[in-house]
């Protein structure tokens, strides 16, 4: 037996609207469905499956070109202490590349703590 006989009317402006269906549709669920977790469900309802794989490819996608460009530098780096020519510039670079690989594997991290919550 159902017993959600009780209902609400909201008033929302176009934008809103159109957000909180694109919303709707990108969370498998229906509209009272989506608005009763977002309310009571806690962060659950926030987790959009499509987003979080989206997210996911592009951070491994950074991640693979990152570490390519570490492993290009590492060789020319080698290269460079064998004739006793390391730059600093090279050094740097491969300290901000370092950098870079951190910052996606922390957007990552962060992706995946959002999906354990759920």
């Amino acid at each position: 037996m159902n017993n959600k006989v009780r209902r609400k009317e909201i008033r929302l402006t176009q934008k809103e609207y159109d957000q909180l269906e694109k919303m709707v549709a990108s969370s498998g669920m229906n509209v009272s469905e989506y608005i009763r977790a977002k309310l009571f469900g806690g962060e659950r309802a926030t987790i959009n499956a499509v987003e979080f794989l989206q997210v996911y490819k592009k951070q491994i996608y950074e991640m693979q070109k990152t570490g390519n460009n570490i492993n290009q530098l590492a060789h020319y780096a080698n290269i460079c202490i064998k004739n006793g020519k390391l730059s600093e510039t090279v050094v740097q670079e491969m300290k901000q590349r370092l950098g870079e690989l951190t910052r996606i594997e922390i957007k990552l991290e962060d992706a995946m703590r959002r999906i354990r919550r759920a």
